[in-house]
């Protein structure tokens, strides 16, 4: 629901006169037609009618308003009585093509509907030819991100580009509204216009924040919890990444436990892990994270594996800022030993740091980049209980440097826990 009324707002205010000037259309655009692969038609239809009120809106603006508006403009810009005369000549003589064409042709989309209110052009002809500029600008867009979309597979550049736009939509708009009021500060001679946009874009940084971890959150979760059950997967050909967001622009974070059995949770509990909430998986709100941080068990950040959050998660007992946490997914059967494979990113959080995360910017946790470290000593926690339990370092991954594109250093070696088969068993399956 929320991301559909963002689209509809989107197109809107990109249509409406005034907020057009800092408010792109283009993202909510190529983002619906990126649903609409996906067979969500009303992303489509949102964008549609927001952008039908929205030039309307303008067009009723420009009636009663225009006229004085030109007249105050006049008096503070002489020089731009001639521009306003050509204006009133081609909305008199090519009203169709102006008004129909004129979301072709970027910044001139921005007032047209509003001349055409001020020029008095009928009311009829108008939201005709506006109906028609609607579908060609708004569909050209929804087009793009259609074949956006439809090109994953075939070109995953094209994939990245999409998912990139369609999961920040509303950082690039802030930012370029923030930008926007800056310039506009500046041309007004405003005291401390730096001051005022930075403002503006902190309230809204924190605005986006608040909605992503306790309203959208819980959005990403796709029930394929059967179908994930079902699948049979080879253990050497899973992928050993996870991610900050869908984008895998996002620098990578390391899979290296994998454990073979009905469910990690026992093995976790016998441990000492403590089962975390998360944001996607639990329904938080505000008060429910403040009472988390009492505790010191704040919930943790989702990762993405497969485009997917955690199933999940637990921390050992540690402070706010430093602690070893553990996300687990359900990856499906192993298709040699027939038993249920989890995949599991175990880090260390050690101290707190501003990153982009999830389509927004924000403060989370500072992943130690040895993973190798914490993998190595929950091998030693599992061999300290009992002969049950057995455990393995087998080399799944990559060998991997810490750098631009990942998060973390490792030998490439995962590790491997089942409590069912000796370890000479799924050595020799692995």
């Amino acid at each position: 629901m929320f991301e559909t009324l963002g689209l509809f707002l989107g197109s809107f205010f990109d249509a409406v006169i005034g907020p057009n000037l800092v408010v792109p259309g283009e993202p909510f655009m190529i983002a619906a037609g990126y649903q609409l692969y996906s067979g969500g038609y009303l992303a489509v239809i949102a964008v549609l009618i927001g952008g039908l009120l929205g030039d309307q809106l303008s067009f009723f603006i420009g009636r009663h308003y225009g006229f004085s508006t030109q007249k105050k403009l006049l008096r503070w810009q002489p020089k731009i009585r001639r521009p306003l005369a050509r204006c009133r000549l081609l909305m008199s003589h090519n009203s169709f093509w102006v008004i129909s064409f004129a979301r072709l042709l970027g910044p001139i989309a921005w007032v047209v509907p509003f001349m055409a209110g001020t020029n008095h052009i009928r009311w009829r002809k108008f939201s005709l030819y506006a109906l028609i500029g609607l579908l060609l600008g708004v569909g050209q867009f929804v087009v793009w991100g259609y074949l956006l979309a439809a090109g994953v597979d075939n070109v995953p550049v094209l994939g990245e580009m999409a998912t990139f736009i369609s999961e920040h939509k509303y950082t690039l708009g802030l930012s370029i509204a923030s930008l926007a009021l800056f310039y506009y500060g500046l041309k007004k001679q405003w005291r401390y216009a730096w001051l005022k946009a930075s403002s503006f874009l902190l309230v809204g940084m924190l605005a986006l924040n608040y909605s992503h971890f306790f309203w959208f959150s819980d959005d990403t979760v796709v029930n394929t919890t059967t179908d994930t059950q079902n699948k049979v997967v080879d253990v050497n050909g899973l992928n050993f990444k996870v991610f900050a967001g869908q984008s895998s622009i996002y620098s990578a974070q390391a899979v290296n436990v994998v454990y073979l059995g009905e469910s990690p949770k026992n093995l976790m509990q016998q441990l000492g892990w403590i089962e975390n909430k998360t944001f996607s998986r639990s329904e938080l709100e505000l008060s429910d994270y403040v009472n988390l941080l009492k505790t010191k068990t704040p919930p943790v950040s989702d990762l993405m594996w497969n485009g997917q959050p955690q199933d999940l998660a637990f921390q050992l007992p540690g402070t706010l800022t430093k602690r070893s946490h553990i996300r687990w997914w359900n990856a499906g059967i192993d298709k040699q030993t027939r038993e249920t494979v989890w995949v599991g990113a175990l880090s260390y959080d050690n101290g707190l740091t501003i990153t982009p995360y999830g389509g927004i910017i924000t403060i989370l946790h500072s992943v130690a980049p040895d993973v190798d470290s914490e993998r190595d000593k929950l091998k030693q926690d599992v061999f300290r209980l009992n002969a049950q339990w057995n455990a393995e370092n087998l080399k799944l991954a990559t060998v991997t440097a810490k750098n631009d594109s990942h998060d973390y250093y490792t030998d490439g070696k995962v590790l491997v826990v089942s409590q069912q088969m000796p370890v000479e068993s799924f050595t020799n399956v692995f």
